[in-house]
């Protein structure tokens, strides 16, 4: 274990470097394990991950074996890679880095930087894996932008993009029409394309790189609320991403048959953790990870349910998240407590002090290290939400997680 750790860390702390040419090469010596079954191709700024999950709920209801990529995972690493519901033992991960570090390690002598990173290591794994389970169907979640990602190697029989909004935009651009057509590299040459709700401009370069594609598109703009979908999944946004989801399982229908109330009721059972996640009632604590400001305009209904006095624990990674989710939570909340975490792209206190310094309510700061005094400390009457970057939500969790299982349950993962 210690070897394999020792090597995904030295990946991880690589950093990502945009780009596809790593992904092809890695592919073409694995003889493209991604093209053994069939596929969902998920990208948007918001809600991918969402959309992933109910596509993954539906299928499974079914009876399909289903693959399901995903990113970030909050406490265990295998959370990115499952099938059929379970995550990829660490066991298995060991076993596939064994399989692969030679390979890795010829395709890095062989050019200097042309090994992975450690985003792309991960997305091999989920293709090899998917492809040794023999799954009915992968669904396959981007992790940045959509053109230049590395699971845009994929030949997909539908593409699904949910929104376009700013994030990551010192790697997507600064302008809306830049991101939308990053996400819109996933669209594939007469391929249908769903597309959520997302600014003109946004959806009009969708639209225009679909049209040079004769990809059929697919725009969900037009639904009203009312006749959205039910997800036990709180939140309008929610819906809109159920939507998403019974419009690509509706086109599929012919190859993959589904029954209209197992769809429903699969969408009604969808677990999907660190999303407004009620982990206590005494206090109540919700976590819910909103990390740009286009997911809290979104959240922000579910924040103007909450009772007044509610307080907020946040951290973000970047000060330009830090920036536009912050201001939107000081309108609502009583207090906040602002947390330095243990990753190196963590917003700064003296950062978040500039956005909080005209807030009128209780302000605290803190380390990461301080969350299991802080939980301690908490009255029985608070209400409490966690919310910003997903390495915060995974720190609360994991830790309240501790507090009721034996160390003997406990794993290197839970603290990744």
């Amino acid at each position: 274990m210690k070897d394999t750790l020792s090597f995904l860390y030295s990946l991880r702390n690589q950093g990502s470097r945009f780009g596809i040419e790593r992904m092809e090469a890695l592919c073409g010596e694995l003889k493209n394990p991604q093209l053994s079954y069939p596929c969902i191709h998920v990208a948007g700024t918001n809600g991918k991950g969402s959309v992933c999950t109910m596509l993954d709920a539906i299928y499974r209801a079914h009876g399909y074996r289903v693959g399901l990529f995903t990113s970030p995972h909050i406490l265990e690493l295998g959370e990115r890679i499952r099938v059929n519901g379970k995550n990829l033992a660490f066991s298995k991960i060991e076993q596939w880095v064994e399989q692969l570090l030679p390979l890795l390690n010829h395709l890095e002598n062989k050019e200097h930087g042309m090994g992975p990173t450690f985003f792309e290591f991960m997305t091999a794994i989920a293709f090899l894996e998917f492809q040794k389970q023999n799954v009915d169907l992968a669904i396959v979640e981007t992790g940045l932008g959509g053109r230049l990602d590395s699971t845009n190697v994929m030949s997909p029989e539908l593409s699904i993009i949910t929104s376009v909004g700013f994030d990551h935009c010192e790697i997507l651009g600064n302008q809306l029409i830049q991101i939308a057509a990053e996400k819109a590299g996933i669209i594939k040459q007469g391929t249908p394309v769903v597309v959520g709700w997302m600014e003109k401009e946004a959806k009009e370069q969708v639209c225009k790189i679909a049209k040079k594609k004769s990809a059929p598109v697919y725009l969900l703009e037009g639904q009203k609320q009312p006749g959205l979908p039910l997800t036990n999944l709180a939140g309008t946004f929610q819906r809109k991403n159920a939507a998403l989801a019974c419009k690509a399982v509706d086109l599929l229908k012919q190859k993959f048959p589904v029954e209209d109330y197992k769809v429903s009721n699969a969408l009604l059972t969808v677990k999907f953790p660190g999303r407004w996640q009620k982990i206590s009632t005494e206090p109540t604590i919700i976590l819910d990870a909103c990390h740009n400001g286009h997911g809290a305009q979104a959240s922000a209904e579910l924040w103007d349910g909450l009772p007044a006095g509610f307080e907020v624990w946040f951290a973000a990674c970047g000060q330009e998240r830090a920036s536009e989710v912050l201001p939107l939570l000081l309108k609502r909340t009583a207090g906040v407590t602002l947390f330095e975490l243990n990753q190196p792209r963590s917003c700064r206190h003296h950062d978040l002090q500039k956005i909080v310094h005209n807030f009128a309510g209780s302000v605290t700061f803190a380390h990461e290290k301080q969350i299991p005094h802080l939980c301690e400390q908490l009255h029985s009457q608070t209400t409490l939400l966690v919310t910003g970057s997903i390495y915060l939500v995974a720190a609360v969790l994991g830790h309240l997680q501790k507090i009721h299982k034996s160390p003997a349950t406990q794993d290197w993962q839970d603290r990744w």
